[in-house]
């Protein structure tokens, strides 16, 4: 008798991309305002802070960094995480992509990713958007600035073609590339990242940002 097949129930995959806390390389927006100094602090803080937030027993946390020969620098300010993997060179759509990839080679199950920009990013909207995509092909959480802080797959999607990065139209650039592909979605509320000099703002009641960022910056 043949033997029929079945798939390994695979953990859902939660990938943080970030970069290796060096001055100069990180929040670079930020530090034309801030400097580099306090734009690194910052980084840390946030890192640190959405890695911490997000490690749960119910989905594997992987970290995908760049430059690849920085894993032990980035590791060290970013705490433990299920895997690490090295972004490959090219623009953050094939990094995405490669990520998306690497995943879903492993078998089924939602691949969701984040990045380290917004800090309101909880173990609980991750449960939520694993929620969403028991019933979507992906989920969608979009940031104010127009970008997302977490695009989530059910399955893999061509979603990383033609999307202008750092621009105010990535989240819509997105949500055309979901049509296209005829997949369905949900979106989750809101967020902000931490970007620019006027998004410290929302750090007022955090008490554990650095104390220089909760003040008012003028």
């Amino acid at each position: 008798m043949a033997r029929v097949a079945t798939e390994v129930p695979v953990r859902p995959r939660v990938i943080v991309f970030a970069r290796a806390p060096v001055a100069g390389q990180v929040k670079t927006r930020l530090a034309r305002e801030i400097g580099d100094a306090r734009a690194l602090e910052l980084y840390r803080w946030c890192a640190a802070t959405v890695l911490a937030q997000l490690r749960d027993p119910r989905w594997a946390l992987w970290v995908a960094f760049t430059p690849a020969d920085h894993r032990p620098l980035t590791e060290a300010a970013l705490g433990p995480a299920d895997r690490w993997i090295a972004q490959p060179d090219g623009d953050l759509g094939v990094r995405l992509a490669a990520a998306v990839a690497a995943a879903f080679a492993e078998g089924g199950g939602p691949v969701l990713l984040v990045g380290t920009d917004c800090v309101a990013l909880t173990a609980g909207r991750v449960a939520e958007a694993l929620a969403q995509l028991a019933t979507h092909d992906a989920v969608l959480g979009p940031a104010h600035d127009g970008g997302y802080y977490l695009l989530g797959l059910a399955r893999p999607l061509p979603l990383f073609d033609g999307v202008a990065w750092s621009t105010a139209t990535v989240a819509s650039d997105t949500r055309e590339g979901l049509r296209r592909a005829g997949a369905t979605w949900a979106e989750l509320p809101p967020e902000q990242d931490l970007d620019e000099v006027a998004d410290l703002a929302s750090l007022a009641d955090r008490s554990d940002a650095p104390a220089w960022a909760r003040r008012p910056i003028g």
